[in-house]
């Protein structure tokens, strides 16, 4: 088949389905155009090049058996992007091995503080995003892996692209600086004095402004549910929860709750969504949480939406 001809017929279909898999959705265009470059002579001899080219894109976004996680990451990379190392960064240690930690939500200067103090060497492998430049978006090794004496941690983090990227960088740095403040407390995405948080649909408590995330209010409502499902196992080759963020209107139900209304919010709003990956998996529509700002411009309101339960 003609690729160009397959490329107009599919091409949004393709784009649809790398997003259901967990791409953002301003990423997953120049993907499924890549994929589709390096898969040009499968196709042309392919009765049907969707089973070329499906599992091709499934393949870059998400990992296969571990036994295969390297390679995959090494398809990823090189499909999202052309890659730029940055220097090693050495550190000495006994002969034990030590145990990868999660880096979800840090930037790659915490990153590589977090890793040496626990005495394991890293390396950063930059890849060009509409995300804040040095975010880490995973690891090779994946967390709560053994890291040899002798192994060098490759980290994965976000990068200033060369393209044109949508108009939402203010919701996207509004976003990564939110999980900073929740997870390393090293940011603040700039709150109301009162902050309202709702767990599926329900307000649940109100707090201030200024109080830190590990402060009960945060902590029990929003900080430890988040770490949790950052903590899981994710199915694909970056080892954390992919991170997809947008802006618009919330719609009406968020996996099968509904929706937050805080008084005095505006619309629209930022919607921030984790997903682990697997099209099977029961939590398929990730942990959601959506920032709600005031009149002035703060966040006012914080919604935290759950993935059903396993039998539910």
């Amino acid at each position: 088949m003609d690729v160009e001809e397959y490329r107009a017929a599919r091409r949004t279909r393709l784009v649809e389905r790398a997003v259901e898999l967990g791409l953002p959705a301003d990423e997953a265009g120049l993907l499924v155009d890549r994929v589709i470059e390096e898969q040009r002579r499968r196709i042309r001899r392919a009765e049907d090049p969707d089973e070329v080219v499906v599992p091709a894109l499934r393949d870059a976004i998400l990992a296969g058996p571990r036994a295969g996680r390297r390679t995959t990451l090494v398809v990823l990379l090189a499909l999202l992007a052309v890659v730029v190392a940055v220097p090693i960064a050495y550190v000495t240690r006994d002969d034990s091995p030590a145990v990868m930690p999660s880096l979800f939500g840090l930037t790659t200067s915490e990153a590589t503080r977090a890793l040496q103090r626990d005495d394991i060497a890293s390396r950063v492998v930059e890849v060009p995003q509409c995300n804040p430049a040095g975010q880490v978006l995973g690891s090779e090794p994946p967390p709560g892996s053994a890291v040899g004496v002798d192994e060098v941690v490759t980290l994965i983090a976000t990068s200033t692209p060369e393209w044109r990227c949508p108009d939402d960088a203010a919701a996207r740095e509004r976003a990564w600086t939110f999980l900073r403040f929740l997870v390393s407390g090293t940011a603040s995405p700039g709150f109301a004095q009162g902050v309202r948080l709702f767990v599926d649909g329900e307000e649940v408590t109100v707090v201030g402004g200024a109080e830190a995330a590990d402060t009960p209010g945060w902590q029990s409502v929003v900080r430890d549910p988040v770490l949790a499902y950052a903590s899981r196992p994710a199915a694909n080759p970056l080892g954390q929860p992919v991170v997809s963020i947008s802006y618009g209107v919330p719609p009406p139900t968020t996996c099968g709750h509904p929706r937050a209304t805080p008084a005095g919010a505006v619309l629209p709003s930022t919607r921030v969504v984790l997903t682990t990956g697997g099209e099977s998996s029961t939590d398929a529509c990730g942990l959601t949480i959506d920032l709600f700002d005031n009149v002035l411009g703060a966040i006012s309101g914080v919604a935290l939406y759950t993935p059903p339960r396993p039998g539910t």
